[in-house]
């Protein structure tokens, strides 16, 4: 809702501007958005854009005021997320409980750590606290303290914070070792070792005075560690690996070091995370460089079908994790605004005519054309799900029609060109069972300033394409490779079109060779003037029955002869 996304971005004009209007200040946001705070005011205090004003002005127009937790987070607790102190003194004025522990037994201190105030702004925030009286002891219900939050998320001038005004120091579950470890000089840890410390001795995390001399980043007292028998393989809770302490403490000697050490750079924990998984997800890309460097494995996936380019949260981690070989077509949908540069709009802006209009997909007339469609611009802002098209003009009838336009797709290539144009093309939208399953077969051209053109085509000309390769050359993208609709599918044929990246025509390709076959989910690599293709699944034929297989070999496309060769692993 307008009213939400206004309060959210402290956006004072906005907010004044839907009041008149008539909108509720109390209005409860759709399901659709309850990952998000509730009412306006909460979008207000969460947010660390929106200040102190925005909410004077909310409840000064009638916001209510939920100071006690009830059966979810108390305005004190959501303003306490976003970090501005000026928030919570307010709150506080106005009868905000400084000690108030909600069901689960989380505490302000608690969600002060896990707030989303950064570096000294959380140390500020819980000084505050602190200085208001906050319970410096609280545990949630799933054992949770602030000093062990703090500790496990290496955020150890906190930690000293909290130890200083009077924290239990047991919830950290250290020994003098590892406190000399974390706050000592390296005489104190030399001390600690002569009289015999326990070098297996776990604290509340699992880890070692080793491994926690590695979350603080400090080399020489990990070397002297190291060097007194402490076990270098040595992991913490489930299974966190040397290497992702020192990565948590940002320090890239001492990585480099464990490097040096001979640890394995591509061992991973009990989730089949790696140590290149974390830098990515952490946006280290300096550490992702190091690891990369030292042969850590990209293509590695984790129990939850992951691998460290899904984590990448940066153009810059994008872009060195795709020089090794990733696609873009695997990038997390919520990052390809990064390259799109098209904003989330912060409501619907169409009425229901343009959506009544064209809600249903179409082909394209000529090759190409043009596709000026409202509702279908709409939706690729929104990157919407037709789910959400359904609820927003509530068209709920089911058994529905036929399948809505939307852009919330898999199997969806990405091509970023050097003029900084992005081509996306078609893709597929949910599995063949949901009444919204459509295969496309658009192209969305985005011109890098924030805008984009849609271009459709016949169907003969181009078919409904997902799961395929985009792969430039030359002013040319070749589309190879396909999933598509199973009667589509023709055993033994490739199929490969490519665009003009000019004019936007499709055009067939005919190649001759040993091509693999209806191949997609693959991978395609440029090398000179052939396209290298490998991985991916094949359908054929097996027990006379057609089905996927996974591919095994690797083919190559002479873009100079349009003939397919079959590539023997490991040649050049």
């Amino acid at each position: 809702m307008r009213i939400h996304r206004y309060a959210e971005r402290g956006d004072l004009s906005g907010l004044q501007r839907e009041l008149r209007q008539g909108a509720n200040i109390n209005e409860i946001e759709s399901p659709a958005d309850s990952f998000r705070p509730q009412t306006p005011l909460q979008c207000a205090l969460a947010s660390p854009s929106a200040g102190v004003e925005i909410v004077e002005f909310l409840i000064a127009n009638g916001a209510r005021l939920s100071l006690s937790p009830g059966q979810g987070k108390s305005d004190f607790k959501w303003a306490i997320r976003s970090g501005r102190i000026e928030k919570l003194q307010l709150l506080l004025e106005l009868g905000a409980d400084i000690a108030e522990v909600d069901a689960e037994g989380y505490d302000v201190l608690i969600e002060a750590i896990f707030s989303d105030a950064q570096g000294s702004e959380k140390i500020a925030l819980v000084e505050f606290l602190i200085q208001q009286g906050a319970p410096l002891n609280g545990e949630s219900t799933y054992g949770e303290s602030a000093l062990s939050v703090a500790s496990r998320c290496s955020w150890f001038d906190i930690v000293q914070v909290l130890l200083d005004a009077g924290c239990d120091r047991s919830r950290l579950g250290w020994t003098e070792l590892m406190q000399a470890v974390a706050f000592g000089t390296l005489a104190e840890v030399q001390a600690q070792l002569e009289r015999g410390a326990d070098l297996t001795a776990v604290d509340r995390w699992d880890r070692t005075s080793w491994l926690l001399s590695l979350q603080t980043g400090d080399r020489p007292k990990a070397q002297h560690l190291l060097g007194a028998g402490s076990d270098s393989l040595a992991v913490g809770r489930c299974g966190k690996l040397p290497m992702m302490y020192a990565i948590d403490s940002g320090n890239l000697e001492l990585l480099q070091w464990l490097i040096e050490l001979g640890l394995d750079v591509n061992a991973t924990d009990e989730f089949g995370e790696t140590a290149l998984m974390l830098a990515a997800e952490l946006d280290q890309v300096e550490a992702a460089s190091v690891l990369l460097s030292a042969g850590a494995d990209p293509s590695r996936i984790n129990q939850f079908n992951q691998k460290a380019f899904r984590k990448a949260r940066s153009l810059e981690m994008i872009a060195q994790l795709v020089a090794t070989g990733e696609d873009l077509a695997d990038l997390d949908p919520s990052l390809r605004r990064l390259f799109t540069k098209v904003d989330k709009p912060d409501g619907w802006e169409l009425d229901s005519k343009h959506y009544e209009a064209d809600k249903y997909p179409r082909f394209g007339k000529r090759n190409p054309e043009r596709m000026a469609v409202p509702f279908w611009r709409e939706m690729v802002k929104f990157r919407g799900e037709a789910y959400a098209a359904h609820a927003q003009y509530q068209d709920t009838d089911y058994p529905i029609e036929a399948a809505v336009w939307c852009f919330q797709r898999f199997g969806q290539s990405m091509t970023v060109l050097s003029d900084g144009r992005v081509i996306e093309i078609a893709g597929e939208h949910e599995d063949y069972y949901d009444p919204d399953f459509y295969i496309y077969n658009d192209v969305v051209v985005y011109d890098g300033q924030g805008d984009f053109q849609i271009y459709g085509y016949p169907r003969t000309v181009f078919p409904p394409t997902d799961f395929h390769t985009a792969t430039w050359v030359d002013g040319w993208i070749y589309i190879i490779g396909n999933l598509g609709y199973r009667d589509d599918r023709i055993i033994g044929e490739t199929p490969i079109y490519r665009l003009n990246c000019t004019t936007f025509a499709i055009e067939q390709v005919t190649a001759v060779g040993e091509a693999p076959g209806w191949i997609s989910r693959h991978r395609a690599v440029l090398q000179g003037r052939q396209i290298r293709v490998s991985g991916g699944e094949i359908w054929t034929i097996q027990q006379d029955q057609p089905t996927l297989v996974d591919n095994t070999a690797q083919y190559c496309l002479d873009l100079d002869h349009f003939c397919w060769h079959r590539v023997e692993i490991g040649a050049a």
